[in-house]
């Protein structure tokens, strides 16, 4: 059982399934107050079922994208001898130490936010009406009108993400240049 567990695909797949079944509960909370009768939240678990079967599906679809963007688009390269000076200390050998690819990382975050979310969104708006309705022509209706908003409502959110990202990021090069310092 131990092993199983040490998989990435089932380790991913248990934290999918858990941040949709709390994304899940938050936001019926949020319509709760919305609606102004305060936490009085009713979950639908067949709801709530559907949800976290969705992390199930398509975590490991997720994986595998990343995977193969990953193989393809490297966000690390080797960095080597820059004018008289290395990135490497003394003793390291300069090309095992790496630097971001910055133009890979873009290209990443593109065809991701592009390709991958459209077909991401089109999934799952397919897999829930499908589950809930069982009605092969409302699924088809559901995607083709609600994907293009999704689509354009996800734009929208992507500074948001890359402000964020960046800010993470700058953290934890600080973290690593003090821990790298302080040796």
């Amino acid at each position: 059982m131990g092993d199983i567990l040490k998989s990435p695909y089932v380790s991913a797949i248990l934290q999918a399934t858990f941040i949709n079944m709390v994304s899940y509960v938050v936001g019926e909370v949020v319509l709760s107050l919305k609606d102004g009768s305060g936490f009085a939240v009713n979950i639908d678990y067949n709801a709530l079922g559907r949800l976290m079967s969705w992390a199930v599906v398509i975590t490991p679809v997720g994986l595998l994208w990343q995977q193969k963007l990953d193989s393809r688009f490297p966000s690390t390269k080797p960095k080597y001898a820059i004018g008289s000076r290395t990135a490497a200390t003394d003793g390291d050998n300069p090309s095992t130490v790496e630097v971001y690819n910055q133009l890979n990382i873009i290209i990443k975050v593109v065809l991701s936010e592009t390709i991958f979310s459209i077909v991401l969104n089109s999934a799952f708006i397919a897999y829930i009406t499908y589950i809930e309705h069982g009605d092969s022509n409302l699924t088809k209706a559901k995607v083709l009108n609600e994907v293009p908003g999704l689509w354009t409502r996800s734009i929208r959110v992507w500074p948001l993400r890359v402000a964020f990202t960046s800010l993470v990021a700058l953290f934890w090069s600080v973290y690593v240049n003090i821990f790298v310092i302080s040796k």
